[in-house]
């Protein structure tokens, strides 16, 4: 598919661009591992084997050291990452905000220059007609009252008009001043959407480290504590020793296959899933106090539930594209991003467990992670939201015009 070799090259070259800019922590496969040799050669000599089991043991604690330092590093860059993405939003939200106000403070200031014409136009009538021609007239007593009339008439219009030119102008200034701080509050935005793309790149290649580090620790663990229990108990390493750390890690792939769950069988026409079927609303999009922390934050997508209970209930991708974040992100805890292209992507948080990884390709309806309450969460559910070439935007009217609704 185009979609998807485009996704591709672009997951490619941001890897390039995260990797020169962000260095890895030391790993330990750039350690030399003790082989089975290694472990036969050092049971012939008590000295060569303790040093061997000293160094076994050293590669023991220092794949666990590594492990727990890269996950650490990798929630703090999440926790950063997040901040700097709520404080956009809410920047963001305020700027639209105050350019909305801004219009409809000289729509005001229009309408009311209008009005006040259309008097002055009135007055000017009255001045030049009906008034001018009484008083050549000098007509008698009823001539007298229909004057004192216009008078008065006249008076009224001209105080009704100076009071609506200086509303005019009062909405004229105010418009100009909202404009103003929405001006400023627009040229603050960059930079704060460039810091929180720089805490995203380095949120996921702390995340990738993690990962590296985990599967280093996975795939080496079993056969170096066999290894160590050979010398320990002082007995000959067999091949089946040796296999024992082949098969835990087969079973280990077993067990993730089998994890695996069914596509979502239902895709509307335009190709978008809903993320969570059955899913109905307990929170919208926009400005509200945060449950968790108290602040008064952007609210940047919308929070689903299922009837029964959402703990461990399946999310699904909500159209087909490159995962460009997955692992621990602040507030939305275990977090799920996807590019899917144009511009758009989509984000699903609080996630108890992902079942994908950073640079994946999914489809539509492709099973993503499994719903939780990690992060600030003070239940089970999915956030779920969209953005537009980085800004959030309102999920349901989008999800709507690709037809999925949300209850």
């Amino acid at each position: 598919m185009p979609l998807r070799r485009a996704l591709l090259g672009a997951v490619a070259t941001a890897a390039l661009v995260v990797a020169g800019a962000v260095a890895l922590p030391g790993a330990a496969w750039a350690d030399d591992y003790p082989t089975w040799d290694d472990v036969k050669n050092a049971q012939a000599d008590e000295q060569a084997k303790q040093a061997e089991v000293t160094r076994i043991q050293g590669l023991l604690d220092g794949m666990r050291a590594e492990v727990a330092a890269a996950q650490a590093l990798s929630q703090q860059r999440g926790e950063e990452y997040n901040r700097a993405q709520a404080a956009f939003d809410t920047a963001a939200y305020k700027a639209d905000e105050l350019e909305t106000q801004a219009a409809e403070a000289q729509q005001r200031a229009d309408a009311s220059n209008r009005q006040a014409g259309q008097l002055a136009a009135q007055l000017g009538r009255a001045g030049n007609s009906d008034l001018a021609v009484s008083l050549l007239a000098g007509g008698g007593a009823s001539g007298s009252g229909d004057l004192l009339y216009q008078l008065g008439t006249m008076s009224m219009l001209t105080s009704k008009t100076s009071q609506i030119y200086a509303q005019a102008e009062q909405d004229s200034n105010t418009a100009a001043a909202l404009s103003a701080q929405a001006e400023i509050a627009r040229a603050e935005l960059e930079a704060l959407a460039a810091e929180a793309q720089r805490l995203r790149d380095e949120a996921v290649s702390a995340q990738q480290a993690a990962e590296s580090a985990l599967a280093e620790q996975q795939n080496h663990e079993v056969e170096l504590q066999t290894q160590l229990q050979v010398l320990t108990e002082n007995r000959q390493a067999t091949e089946a020793d040796y296999q024992k750390g082949v098969e835990a890690r087969a079973e280990a792939a077993r067990q993730a296959m089998l994890a695996g769950l069914p596509t979502l069988p239902f895709i509307a026409a335009s190709g978008w899933a809903s993320p969570f079927p059955g899913g109905y609303s307990s929170d919208e999009y926009g400005m509200r106090v945060n449950p968790v922390s108290g602040a008064y934050l952007m609210h940047s997508g919308i929070d689903l539930v299922v009837s029964g209970g959402s703990c461990g209930v399946p999310v699904y991708a909500a159209a087909e594209g490159i995962v460009e974040y997955a692992g621990w992100n602040g507030g939305y805890g275990n977090f799920v991003e996807i590019d899917h292209g144009g511009g758009i992507s989509t984000g699903y948080g609080h996630n108890t467990r992902l079942l994908v990884g950073v640079g994946a390709y999914v489809q539509p309806g492709q099973p993503i992670a499994l719903a939780g309450t990690t992060g600030n969460s003070t239940g089970c559910h999915v956030h779920y939201e969209v953005r537009q070439n980085g800004s959030g935007i309102n999920p349901r009217p989008f999800m709507q015009a690709v037809g999925i609704e949300f209850g």
